[in-house]
């Protein structure tokens, strides 16, 4: 039976094979597209029936989740899929900004000479990214008094950048992420006052907005697209235009992205925002103001409000043994009467000529911060408050959401005709029923989802290893592990790290598992070179030495457990540390298992925490075979993954794990892994 997907994946007559001769083929890529395929044309009809039958204008889209292993070319596939039919605008939204430029400037040219038709892509990043023009003039009159060194080069190219460039994109010039300059010229939405702007019309978001309104393809990513559908009804409005067809790559990261997103949020950077804008505003005035004389007590009280959190740096639910509640909510009323303060000084100025200035905007500022944490501390149903010590001079107070479904229906299925959910690492088993629980899809949804397997051999490519006799990681004084497991872990990796020379990667599970093992390997090991994430420079700085450096071996903590694309012989040995369940004393986790558990003590653990747990070890293990001639060894310190009838150790959920990773043949013997590995 034909398909329209044919014409391009047809082994024989289809485009792909016409532009890219000799090109592998894939069976999972075709399928990919012909499964999107059919969920963009059911959609499509869907929304026609929706309006013939007088429901309303917003029809529910059609959800279509489908895992692409690795290998299976899914970019190509979903962008073929969804530009082989007459829809506009598609957009794309991914986990980074590097993600996102790859699909621009390698996966939609490829589209588009398959397609032989022009395509119009347009890359939307978050308002920080682009300058401010109102701002930049404003600092033009007024520049700062000092300068870090990076942001005196960066002060230097501004004048003519800014004469030049069409987009007002900072990255344009390698600006830092953390640039106290850039940071007070960007056009962050805290100072933003929208169509009421002087320099609305000639605004780079402006001009990027009307891009993207006239875009076949715009590439958004996560944090960006959540942001902008909440922005719908304010000044500025939305960048990123209504569109039919909405796909979520890597969308193993949506509920972690929805529950930061829509979480009311006031940190110390917020907060020092807030008053190095008060202080500018202020600056500016003709009239005399009570601005400059509020800001010392409303320092003093912010300051006494941190200092009520307890100083070890962790995440604290608001009931934790070490808050001292009374504390917290005498410094938290103080602060709120300096707020109330500045909030009616700045209601006063709104109503004079000063209008200009942006003072409504500040007063919405100190209204949002002082609701914020009024929602914090009184923490209603269905939210869960933590405070985040983050550093001796930071702390954050967030209210996250416990059921993110709702903001799923709101925001992305109310706003499209399809909605298609992407990634190599979304079944949490053998299936993805934990997507009813985490993003609250449909059963129907659920069982409607895809998987198409990887084309690599996984049987032949690699292993997976859990050393004879490995111990149980138990709690301990130091919080790493006891003294047989440390021991024995130690022993392991030096014996794997020697016969794979290096070319190795070691995942831990928390800093301080990280801080015990490297200086202890490095001494065991002095042949090889250690890359150690959080010495060294910047990520992709430390994983292009290590690419380039022989003998090389990288430990790493969560954020290389994903994104980290290392093919070739620079990477044949994974050291997993321990199973990576998220920490039990995480308060959103706590809360989301307790609603379970209601029903079934265990169903917490085994319906969310081990899927979670699977999805993230099968990211980690993903880093291992990146094309078809990658080979290596997945080794996990942990019995856990064995089966009780493989390991006294083993467990019954380790079925429910291995089921949905890799099929790597699991060997416990050293001769059998040291060979292997020697032979690569």
């Amino acid at each position: 039976m034909t398909h329209p997907m044919d014409s391009f994946f047809d082994e024989q007559n289809g485009a792909l094979f016409k532009f890219f001769p000799g090109a592998e083929v894939r069976p999972g890529q075709r399928r990919m597209a012909e499964i999107l395929y059919d969920a963009i044309e059911e959609g499509s009809q869907r929304r026609i029936q929706w309006l013939e039958n007088g429901a309303g204008s917003v029809s529910p889209a059609v959800v279509q989740v489908l895992e692409a292993g690795t290998g299976v070319g899914k970019s190509l596939a979903y962008l073929l899929s969804a530009l082989a039919g007459k829809k506009r605008p598609i957009v794309v939204s991914t986990r980074t900004k590097n993600l996102q430029q790859q699909l621009m400037d390698e996966d939609l040219p490829r589209a588009a000479n398959i397609l032989e038709r022009p395509i119009k892509g347009v890359v939307v990043k978050g308002r920080g990214n682009y300058v401010c023009k109102k701002a930049w003039e404003e600092l033009q009159q007024s520049p700062p008094d000092t300068f870090t060194i990076p942001d005196q080069k960066l002060w230097l190219k501004m004048g003519r950048w800014m004469t030049q460039t069409s987009q007002g994109d900072g990255d344009e010039l390698g600006k830092s992420d953390d640039s106290p300059l850039w940071e007070l010229m960007n056009a962050r939405s805290e100072r933003c006052t929208g169509r009421k702007c002087a320099q609305y019309e000639s605004c780079f978001l402006t001009q990027l907005k009307q891009q993207a309104s006239q875009a076949d393809v715009i590439i958004v990513n996560h944090a960006l697209l959540l942001a902008d559908r909440q922005l719908r009804e304010s000044d500025f409005g939305q960048v990123i235009p209504d569109a039919p067809i909405l796909i979520l790559d890597e969308a193993h990261e949506l509920t972690d992205q929805i529950t930061d997103s829509c979480a009311w949020s006031w940190s110390t950077r917020s907060m020092n925002l807030l008053i190095s804008d008060l202080e500018e505003a202020a600056k500016h005035l003709k009239d005399p103001s009570q601005i400059p004389l509020y800001l010392p007590a409303l320092r003093k009280a912010w300051a006494d409000l941190q200092e009520s959190v307890p100083s070890m740096p962790k995440v604290y639910a608001l009931g934790d043994e070490a808050m001292d509640v009374n504390s917290l909510t005498l410094h938290l009323q103080a602060w709120q009467t300096c707020m109330d303060a500045m909030r009616h000084e700045c209601q006063r100025l709104s109503m004079q000529k000063e209008k200009e200035l942006g003072w409504e905007k500040l007063m919405d500022r100190i209204q949002y911060a002082s609701q914020c944490l009024d929602q914090c501390l009184m923490s209603p149903e269905g939210w869960v408050s933590t405070l985040h010590r983050e550093s001796k001079t930071f702390v954050r107070f967030q209210s996250n959401p416990v059921n993110v479904g709702d903001f799923f229906d709101r925001l992305l299925r109310q706003g499209f005709e399809t909605v298609v959910l992407t990634s190599a690492t979304l079944r949490g088993d053998s299936s993805f029923d934990h997507l009813q629980i985490t993003l609250g899809l449909s059963r129907r949804e659920c069982e409607a989802s895809e998987s198409v397997e990887s084309p690599f051999d996984f049987q032949n490519q690699g292993l997976i290893f859990v050393p004879p006799g490995i111990p149980e990681r138990r709690a301990s004084a130091t919080q790493v592990g006891e003294e047989i497991w440390l021991t024995h872990c130690q022993n392991s990796i030096e014996r794997l790290c020697r016969a794979s020379r290096g070319r190795a990667m070691i995942l831990f599970t928390s800093r301080k598992m990280l801080e015990y093992f490297s200086p202890r390997l490095q001494v065991a090991l002095p042949a090889l070179t250690f890359f150690i994430q959080g010495q060294h420079q910047n990520r992709q700085g430390l994983l292009e030495e290590f690419r380039t450096t022989p003998q090389a071996v990288l430990l790493g903590l969560a954020s290389f457990w994903q994104g980290v694309d290392l093919p070739g012989d620079s990477l044949v040995l994974v050291v997993v540390m321990a199973l990576p369940f998220a920490p039990p004393d995480d308060p959103i986790l706590q809360a989301r298992m307790a609603r379970l558990n209601e029903e079934d003590t265990l169903a917490g653990f085994t319906q969310l925490q081990v899927p979670l747990m699977a999805l993230k070890l099968k990211q980690g293990m993903g880093r291992l075979i990146r094309t078809q001639k990658d080979r290596g060894v997945v080794a996990i310190m942990d019995p856990r993954i064995l089966m009780p009838h493989e390991d006294p150790k083993g467990k019954s959920y380790a079925r429910i794990v291995r089921a949905s990773l890799p099929p790597f043949p699991v060997v416990r013997e050293w001769e059998t892994v040291e060979t292997f590995l020697s032979s690569l």
